[in-house]
């Protein structure tokens, strides 16, 4: 099977010749930069010029040479999502900082430093006020997308690689509005301000729509998958009430998605990280196709009962190693054990793709990151 196919045998629930394999397929199963960085110097690979996807996070475009030596399916058709096309890196004090598309700055330390955090809001108020006088973000420009589509149609009809993408300019519906006022202002004003709660999310709502149809429209035929984040979960469970979910985020949820899949036959992922298997149910009836990263670290996140419960109706795409505990701290034995326990729970029938949960992160050994490509490519095989 070439990779196209493998990857569309696995997201129909069918078993392919191997487990697809996923590394910066999206920005939430990649690479931290220092360990993309270390891991080719290990590897006595040539270290291009880097170029970042996504700040925030410090992930860098991958290099075709590794994508191919660790055996991945999947190349991205996506440009930063969450930076405006003119950032401008700047020094503040012992911070390196920015100000992104949605207004909001974010600080990463000079001295050590590994991601971007946001410090400072340009919602400050939780009133129809701000919202009025608030400067919202448009969707990228037409010369983006058309760019976009030179380069799906490219990587389409010249490699047999599923094409993932996205067109969400934020963060999720949930997790914008914490953004742009701040994580605590946000959560107080779902339960002291609904009305104004509704309002900001009905709003960015509308931008994500107008964006996905502008980008599917261009490329939507070319994609396999469309990527959506929203993190609803922390470690232990739900952020908010189930209640506030189902009631006034969900329905919003609904629309995006609809939309999305008016424009292309992509299957569609949803990524929130955390416990959330009680929140599987709901993504299985608003029709997401697939659940990344499976954090197999959180309460509730068995692989084994996971796929039981739910492996007939949705797609598991991460959980393959453990990011939290195993990959970081363990010895190479200790995390070929784990991804071989990782593919024996969740790859039986198919609806599985091999990735780390969520991104590799900064400090990693690269022994241990070669360790888990080159076990998933070898105990993958069906």
């Amino acid at each position: 099977m070439n990779p196209r196919e493998r990857v569309m045998s696995a997201l129909n629930h069918k078993e392919p010749d191997r487990v697809p394999i996923d590394l910066g397929g999206s920005i939430c199963s990649s690479i931290h930069r220092d360990a993309y960085i270390e891991l080719k110097k290990h590897l006595g690979m040539d270290l291009e010029e880097i170029q970042m996807v996504d700040y925030v996070q410090q992930l860098p475009y991958l290099d075709e040479t590794l994508l191919e030596r660790f055996g991945v399916d999947f190349r991205m058709v996506q440009l930063p999502a969450a930076t405006a096309p003119d950032l401008n890196i700047f020094e503040e004090g012992d911070y390196y900082a920015f100000v992104d598309r949605w207004g909001s700055k974010l600080h990463r330390p000079k001295d050590g430093g590994l991601y971007f955090d946001w410090v400072d809001f340009p919602i400050k108020e939780a009133t129809m006020e701000a919202l009025d006088n608030y400067t919202w973000p448009r969707p990228d420009p037409p010369e983006v997308n058309a760019q976009l589509c030179e380069q799906a149609k490219y990587l389409y009809e010249s490699t047999d690689y599923a094409l993932v993408g996205s067109a969400i300019i934020g963060g999720g519906i949930f997790e914008q509005p914490a953004r742009t006022m701040g994580l605590e202002d946000f959560f107080m004003a779902l339960v002291t301000e609904p009305k104004f709660a509704d309002r900001m999310m009905d709003q960015i709502t509308e931008i994500y729509i107008e964006s996905c149809n502008n980008y599917l429209e261009q490329v939507g035929e070319y994609l396999q998958v469309f990527t959506y984040w929203d993190d609803v979960s922390g470690q232990d469970g739900w952020l908010i009430s189930p209640d506030i979910y189902r009631k006034v985020i969900k329905p919003k949820q609904r629309r995006l998605l609809e939309a999305i899949k008016s424009k292309t036959n992509a299957k569609v992922y949803y990524h929130s990280c955390g416990a959330v298997f009680d929140l599987i149910p709901d993504l299985i009836e608003l029709g997401f196709d697939i659940l990344n990263p499976v954090q197999v670290s959180a309460r509730g996140m068995d692989t084994k009962q996971l796929k039981e419960e739910y492996g007939k109706d949705i797609v598991f795409w991460g959980g393959g190693v453990d990011t939290q505990r195993v990959l970081p701290f363990g010895k190479p034995d200790d995390v070929a054990d784990e991804v071989k326990r990782r593919i024996d729970d969740l790859a039986p029938g198919g609806g599985f793709v091999f990735a780390a949960v969520h991104n590799i992160q900064a400090l990693v050994s690269p022994e241990n990151i070669v360790t888990v490509f080159e076990t998933a490519l070898e105990y993958g095989k069906y």
